[in-house]
């Protein structure tokens, strides 16, 4: 069995080599059919602005870290949505100097808890 795995990666090795240009070629026509290199632009470009931020809103960093760890060790446990009960929850929190006093909102709740966030912040004239 193993000698016919050593084989075969030989075969392998070999048929490389020697249609070598021909599998690049084959490789650039796809990534550029299938968008491949604007999709390592999209996930670049999510990566520099989280890294904004980061350095934008360090309490928030801080805080969304903090309840991320403790939730990984257990010090946190995942409760249903506190609105309609849902199992996949997510953190909200309310002050960021607290980082492990939560509440756990589901998707849709917690996009509609923000939402109003930010229009009570827009009609307090605070951004």
């Amino acid at each position: 069995m193993l000698k016919e795995i050593k084989n075969r990666s030989e075969e392998n090795h070999l048929y490389y080599l020697r249609n070598r240009l021909k599998i690049i070629r084959h490789q650039k026509e796809y990534a550029e059919r299938t968008g491949y290199y604007e999709k390592d632009r999209t996930r670049q470009l999510k990566s520099e602005s989280a890294q904004r931020m980061t350095l934008k809103y360090p309490e928030k960093y801080k805080a969304r870290n903090t309840a991320r760890n403790a939730l990984a060790s257990g010090k946190l446990i995942r409760q249903p949505c506190e609105v309609c009960g849902s199992p996949k929850s997510e953190i909200h929190h309310d002050e960021y100097s607290k980082p492990l006093e939560v509440r756990w909102l589901c998707h849709m709740h917690h996009r509609e808890l923000e939402g109003r966030l930010i229009d009570m912040e827009a009609v307090n004239g605070k951004s």
